[in-house]
């Protein structure tokens, strides 16, 4: 009898996980190939694939749900939600919550009107003209130069206008803008200016009363590991942005 109890014993020792993983509420606007949920309530997108699997190694179990991007910021800097996907760092932001280093950093780039480009080669060439941009996006360089950036509320309708003759030019995002405008019929009806006029280097956040900085300095390090490996280049090929993953010349 002894020895069968034992062997229950036993038995249980090995099949109950030593250490079960920490529940976590993770936050995401939906902006594929970025970040967005999954049907499984699994983060996915690029953002999301490499943070739940560095996460999961930390030891986390994360479930993710859509929040406007207004209310995502608001969320993780109160504490609502644990982590934040798909974040962009400023130094006020950083004062309310932990971020990590950039998992993609996208950047700004300009197209025109097929036939109808400009010469630029600095941030000054740019002033006079008609520039586009996206309702609610940043655009510090050009503000800093002072060049005015005409809001629309989606790239659909600023390529519409730069075709139209509305624009001399439009900011597009040199990962999901572009791909997606190679995959219309309209790709060879624009061409692309060689210079960058910004970076968004995107990342997470991580809740100050759940994660230390300890915390965030090993997942960096974890992210450096990801990024350097064939995970990552298959998480960029699952997502179809392998060839839009580089960096730009900037315009200074």
């Amino acid at each position: 009898m002894k020895k069968i109890c034992l062997a229950a014993v036993l038995t249980a020792i090995f099949t109950v996980p030593l250490s079960a993983k920490e529940a976590l509420t993770l936050g995401t606007g939906d902006s594929l190939p970025f970040a967005s949920v999954g049907s499984n309530g699994d983060p996915v997108g690029v953002l999301g694939d490499t943070s739940d699997k560095i996460l999961e190694e930390m030891g986390y179990d994360a479930t993710a749900t859509h929040l406007p991007f207004a209310r995502l910021y608001k969320s993780i800097h109160k504490g609502d939600i644990d982590v934040a996907i798909g974040v962009l760092r400023t130094e006020e932001r950083a004062a309310q919550a932990h971020y990590s280093d950039p998992i993609l950093t996208a950047y700004n780039i300009l197209i025109v009107k097929k036939g109808q480009s400009f010469d630029f080669a600095s941030l000054t060439d740019l002033k006079g003209k008609k520039i586009g941009g996206r309702r609610g996006f940043a655009y510090p360089a050009l503000d800093s130069a002072g060049v005015a950036v005409e809001p629309a509320k989606d790239d659909e309708t600023n390529l519409k206008k730069v075709l139209g003759g509305r624009l001399d030019a439009a900011i597009f995002s040199s990962i999901a803008s572009l791909s997606r405008l190679d995959e219309s019929d309209q790709r060879t009806d624009v061409e692309l200016l060689p210079l960058a006029v910004g970076t968004v280097p995107l990342g997470i956040a991580f809740a100050d009363e759940k994660f230390s900085a300890e915390d965030i300095a090993k997942f960096n390090e974890m992210l450096i590991a990801f990024k350097a490996s064939d995970a990552y280049s298959t998480t960029l090929s699952r997502y179809g942005i392998t060839d839009y993953v580089k960096d730009w010349p900037i315009a200074k």
